[in-house]
């Protein structure tokens, strides 16, 4: 009896039963969340003050090698360590380029406006560019601290022989803490850790000081 009813239903209800079928499938698909992602970057330090004698001189020729980053760096979350061994990706708060090229170009620019230093070049182990020496970075560290609201920076230094032997002339670890982030501020965050390259850009022309050829 009910299959009977229903094939003598007229057309026009047919039509609108398929709509309220149509409209409640609609209402049970999952909502479009909007994306309320930022995107930072580093920032150079240009014209920032040395000490008169690195102004006088010698002015270095840096060959630069890409910087290296570990595996968990290379993301483009934001990362704050909460404790020793944990870490938090900041999914909303996000590095606008890879961390790794974002470093290379802004130790390349707080380098090349360094008084001591005459030009920065971007090199490979094999290039024939003319240089005094390479400079090559592993970070080991780029993050923000809760404990503390530190923006924290390490990194490994060797300043290498341009030469195809690549010898070590000299080495350092670096690492610094940068103060006054809030905490919740990423921008803020960027801009401490931007500050912290410019540590690492003096660090590396004092170490390219000690390691010129006697």
């Amino acid at each position: 009896m009910k299959t009977t009813i229903y094939k003598n239903l007229p057309g026009r209800v047919w039509m609108v039963i398929a709509a309220v079928g149509l409209l409640a499938a609609a209402c049970s698909l999952p909502q479009v969340q909007p994306d309320l992602s930022r995107y930072f970057v580093l920032t150079g330090h240009p014209g920032r003050a040395v000490d008169s004698a690195a102004a006088d001189g010698p002015h270095y020729r840096i060959g630069l090698r890409a910087v290296e980053v570990p595996a968990f760096l290379r993301t483009k979350a934001m990362l704050v360590r909460v404790s020793r061994n944990e870490v938090r990706l900041m999914e909303d708060a996000r590095w606008a380029e890879p961390l790794d090229a974002g470093i290379t170009r802004v130790l390349r620019e707080d380098l090349d406006s360094h008084p001591g230093v005459a030009q920065v070049t971007l090199v490979s182990a094999t290039s024939d560019q003319a240089r005094d020496f390479d400079v090559a970075i592993r970070v080991v560290r780029c993050e923000g601290g809760r404990d503390g609201d530190v923006a924290r920076f390490a990194a490994r230094i060797e300043i290498l022989a341009p030469n195809a032997n690549n010898e070590r002339r000299a080495n350092a670890f670096f690492s610094t803490e940068v103060t006054g982030w809030n905490g919740n501020d990423y921008g803020q965050l960027a801009q401490k850790l931007s500050e912290a390259i410019a540590e690492l850009a003096e660090r590396v022309v004092k170490l390219a000081e000690t390691s010129k050829p006697r």
